[in-house]
């Protein structure tokens, strides 16, 4: 079982509060709001937290739908954005504020949104098969009973529940392209959870269409929109739908059911109700990093109405965990269809690319439809949809809907997505991709490549955007005298040479009178340096600045890696304070 962490803005000590003024205010009105309620409990004969009754009906279910997210992404928010006055400095000086929910290492702790899994410590081979699934999915040894029915499209879904009492969304591939996205939905949400997100549990089915039994209170909505029973005969109907495998068999993914849910999960604000959402969503980095990891698995259905927040009880404690739902449209499947050309290149509907093309009046064929046309607007391989890296820019990648969160991405949060993408071996995503159980081998051979060569293409991009250095390390190598070592991720992912990369550091210190120094730009080599602190007093710190760069004639890295030390008293040791790779 995980361990989640509560209070994050307590734990994070505030690291980032003095990058905005607002957002200082808002974490420290919620550590506030955290001790008052530290001491209710302390007082109370039956304290909060303890009551997960109270906290289930503190939190409000709310629902939502495409057509309204649209109307509000698409319309209203552009507009509503030109009213928000605090935001305006920052729109005009194109500035970025740091994430919050991140450590004093600039790492992203564990919390009810996001739990590092891959990216601290590899999952194993069988790991990465089995996701985050405990059991083997809808019990085929009896009967499941379709208690509620879906269309999409042209693609059907059931909800069933099986002889166990387990209920389970079956979703199915469209008829001309089998496997699809079943095999999108099943790829994806074991790499969402190997990342670090909740997700639920999927499972590949594979079953005979006889074990369907339909519950005559059942309905669904035909494809006018109208409410109808779900007969058995029309049962039979939605299965002419789906494709069919040897035997009549049926092939889906099956999504066990979360109980207890309560409704979508903001990209931004709060839910003010939990007490242990003190950080604005829009300043966590879990969430705008969705943005990189979007961009991998090409989920452009990234949006509210595809999370659930759930009530879950953990060693007697009640909590809202963050979940992220539906992967049907990734990769190169939009569910009920493969995707179309400009899909993770514009927004549905892009105001951007409407007004660069409105001055000139032209219709502008775009590089991904010249392709589409030269391709002669043909599929290739029908089990994967329209998936590939032509002309693929991480930082140009969009999803179908604008969302504000994605375009706070700052550099930092992007090199941390990056390097956790990197934790992914070539092996780890052909495991993965594998476990889609692909009919045709060279389907999954395909597609790997595909998502290790965009891999690539996302890290290079953005360790070319600051100083890409990790795993910080600070010794004492004799009485006044440290060295810092780190290791270069451009250097030991191969997208640059070890002999080419060049490094340099500033310190820079203030004294408790506030008085700074600087002290003179330092370059080396290799990834290591050493320094001389004995003249820093008690409660005194030094900033290190550290730029890289990897070839003669190019520019040093910027924003610099800032790696703050501080000594406790006069007789101890430096310690790591911080470390921060910039906004």
């Amino acid at each position: 079982m995980e361990k989640r962490v509560t209070h994050e803005a307590v734990i994070l000590r505030g690291k980032r509060m003095k990058k905005s003024r607002k957002q200082n205010l808002v974490v420290r009105v919620g550590a506030f709001a955290w001790l008052v309620a530290a001491v209710l409990l302390c007082t109370a004969s039956a304290g909060f937290a303890a009551s997960g009754g109270e906290l289930d009906q503190r939190i409000q279910d709310r629902e939502t739908a495409f057509y309204r997210e649209f109307f509000d992404r698409i319309f209203y928010e552009p507009i509503a954005s030109l009213l928000r006055f605090d935001q305006i400095a920052d729109r005009l000086l194109f500035r970025k504020q740091g994430a919050l929910d991140v450590n004093i290492y600039d790492e992203v702790p564990d919390s009810s949104f996001f739990v590092n899994r891959h990216g601290r410590k590899r999952l194993s081979s069988s790991e990465l098969r089995q996701g985050p699934s405990t059991g083997n999915g809808p019990d085929p040894s009896g009967s499941w009973t379709v208690y509620k029915g879906k269309v999409e499209g042209v693609s059907a879904g059931f909800f069933i529940q099986d002889q166990k009492g387990d209920r389970y969304l079956l979703k199915f591939d469209p008829k001309d392209h089998p496997e699809m996205t079943t095999s999108a939905e099943i790829i994806s949400h074991k790499f969402f959870y190997a990342l670090g997100y909740h997700v639920p549990e999927y499972y590949l089915v594979h079953f005979n269409p006889e074990i369907l039994r339909v519950d005559p209170k059942a309905t669904y909505y035909d494809e006018n929109g109208f409410k109808q029973p779900l007969t058995q005969e029309a049962l039979g109907g939605l299965l002419e739908r789906i494709p069919k495998f040897k035997g009549g068999i049926l092939r889906a993914s099956a999504s066990k059911i979360i109980p207890h849910g309560k409704g979508y999960m903001d990209f931004e604000s709060r839910r003010k109700a939990d007490p242990d959402d003190l950080i604005p969503h829009e300043d966590r980095r879990s969430i705008r990093s969705l943005r990189v990891f979007g961009s991998w698995l090409n989920h452009y259905d990234l949006r509210e109405g595809n999370t659930l927040d759930v009530m879950t009880a953990d060693d007697g404690k009640t909590y809202v965990k963050h979940y992220l739902l539906d992967f049907g449209s990734t990769l190169g499947s939009a569910a009920s269809h493969p995707k179309v050309p400009a899909a993770g290149y514009e927004h549905i509907v892009d105001w951007y690319a409407v007004g660069k093309a409105t001055p000139t009046l032209k219709v502008v064929e775009k590089p991904w439809e010249e392709k589409w046309d030269t391709l002669q607007r043909k599929i290739a391989y029908p089990a994967l949809g329209y998936f590939d890296n032509f002309n693929f820019d991480p930082k140009k990648w969009k999803t179908q809907l604008p969302y504000p969160v994605f375009d706070r991405l700052t550099p930092s949060d992007a090199f941390w997505a990056a390097k956790t993408l990197m934790s992914f071996t070539d092996e780890d995503i052909r495991t993965v991709v594998e476990s889609a159980d692909f009919s045709d081998p060279e389907d999954a051979k395909i597609l790997s490549e595909i998502l290790i060569t965009r891999r690539d293409i996302i890290a290079r991009y953005w360790f070319s955007h600051l100083a890409p250095l990790d795993q910080i390390r600070l010794f004492e190598t004799q009485e006044g005298m440290y060295e810092i070592r780190f290791t270069d991720l451009a250097v030991r992912y191969g997208f640059e040479k070890s002999e080419e990369a060049h490094y340099r550091y500033q310190w820079v210190t203030k004294n408790q009178q506030g008085e700074r120094h600087e002290g003179p730009l330092q370059e080396f080599t290799g990834e290591s340096f050493p320094f001389d602190i004995a003249s820093i007093g008690q409660g005194e710190g030094i900033t290190f600045l550290v730029q890289a760069k990897y070839r003669s004639d190019s520019e040093w890295s910027t924003p610099p890696l800032q790696i703050v030390l501080t000594k406790a008293n006069q007789d101890s040791s430096l310690a790591v304070s911080e470390i921060s790779h910039g906004v």
